[in-house]
């Protein structure tokens, strides 16, 4: 098999596994409540990292580990932001809940701005027509009497960013370094609060449907997922990996769709439609933004 031809499977199916996630957080939502689901996910997703950065040799002493990284992206990227995606999937459908997190650009956008960075007049239309159609999907039957929901979606794409930014200012660390205890620390973390806070039924999360979403979650849509961007980005530009958040709702909502007996009326498309032509005039109008964006694409 040639090197064009492996990259272009591992970015399709980099695609494809993000793309689906969402309908595998709808699958679990059944089994598990949001807070404890998300942080078992983590939890195992964290132990396997740990069992490859051991098999690589980069296990690090305690005091070479980048501590104030690893707490930001357990607490925003692997935290907050999955406490409020997991919450928003228990009333959205999971293509809508991908929708509208796919604004995390604009995110990275306006904090790029307050770090210096200048966005141009097309990013700004970008801005606008996205967040028309969020305001779309906001106003559609099944939104209706769940704004909450919905703003939580948005301000999980808000934390991811925030996350994701700083930790563009210290990607001189190895992933492998700050990974696996980020992940394991805010798997933990979600699952002392989800156990405090949330009935759970473990013979209903025990049941075999339970485990493979969970499965799926951290071992394909976080462990694999992750591994075959890193792979993307030694032979693609980081611009047009970035460009794969203009993919990943619109598999979401077909899936969802097709496989997940998701229904979405005319308005619900539209503002879809708007917030992918935003986020594409946008992203197509600032490569460094866009290399952001793929540097953060492995937290879904």
């Amino acid at each position: 098999m040639s090197t064009r031809v492996a990259v272009v499977l591992a970015y399709a199916g980099m695609c494809l596994i993000w793309g689906t996630t969402w309908l595998g957080i709808k699958i679990a939502l059944q089994y598990m409540p949001p807070i404890a689901g998300a942080g078992v996910r983590f939890v195992i997703a964290g132990l396997v990292l740990y069992a490859v950065a051991a098999a690589q040799g980069q296990i690090k002493p305690v005091r070479e580990v980048p501590w104030k990284l690893v707490l930001v992206l357990a607490g925003l990227m692997f935290g907050l932001n999955y406490v409020l995606t997991y919450t928003a999937e228990t009333r959205l459908s999971s293509g809508l809940v991908a929708v509208l997190f796919g604004t995390l650009p604009f995110f990275m956008f306006a904090f790029g701005g307050l770090a210096g960075e200048t966005a141009t007049p097309r990013i700004w239309l970008g801005t606008f027509v996205a967040f028309a159609g969020v305001a779309v999907i906001s106003l559609a039957g099944q939104v209706r009497g769940a704004p909450l929901f919905a703003l939580a979606a948005i301000t999980a794409a808000a934390s991811s960013a925030i996350a994701s930014l700083y930790a563009r200012r210290h990607s001189h660390h190895e992933p492998l370094v700050t990974l696996p205890p980020a992940m394991l620390l805010g798997g933990l973390a979600m699952l002392a609060i989800g156990l405090a806070a949330e009935p759970v039924n473990w013979a209903r999360a025990a049941q075999p449907t339970s485990i493979y979403a969970v499965l799926y979650l951290s071992l394909i849509g976080s462990c694999l997922a992750f591994f075959l961007n890193l792979w993307v980005l030694k032979h693609l530009e980081a611009w047009i990996v970035g460009l794969t958040a203009l993919i990943i709702p619109v598999i979401a909502v077909a899936v969802g769709i097709v496989f997940g007996g998701e229904t979405f009326t005319l308005r619900e498309l539209g503002g879809s439609l708007l917030v992918v032509v935003g986020m594409s005039v946008a992203l197509t109008s600032s490569k460094r933004v866009a290399s952001d964006i793929a540097d953060a694409e492995c937290e879904v």
